[in-house]
């Protein structure tokens, strides 16, 4: 599965992008995660996207594990496990979305 991309190829634009996902039919909004905070093994029934603007985390989708940082995006299936572990000093900022029902 094909999950992680790079957002800065088509933009350095915040708002461009938030616009982009949008078009893409996803609810978009920005999210932090404090550094260390684990967010364990969840599960959404619609598609999720995040844009990772600025810190670093561990996330692993299904069963596919990479280090995410600033211009990476992910795409989570529909009811797809995945977790994410901030691993910055800072917190995790992301531009994130869940797919409109």
């Amino acid at each position: 599965m094909e999950w992680k991309t790079n957002w800065l190829e088509k933009t350095d634009d915040t708002d461009d992008l938030k616009k982009q996902l949008e078009s893409e039919g996803f609810d978009a909004y920005q999210w932090s995660g404090r550094p260390g905070g684990k967010y364990l093994d969840y599960i959404h029934t619609q598609d999720e996207v995040l844009c990772v603007l600025s810190g670093t985390a561990e996330v692993k989708v299904d069963e596919d594990t990479d280090i995410i940082k600033r211009g990476d995006r992910i795409d989570v299936p529909a009811n797809t496990y995945h977790s994410l572990t901030v691993t910055s000093a800072d917190p995790l900022v992301v531009l994130t979305g869940m797919r409109k029902s």
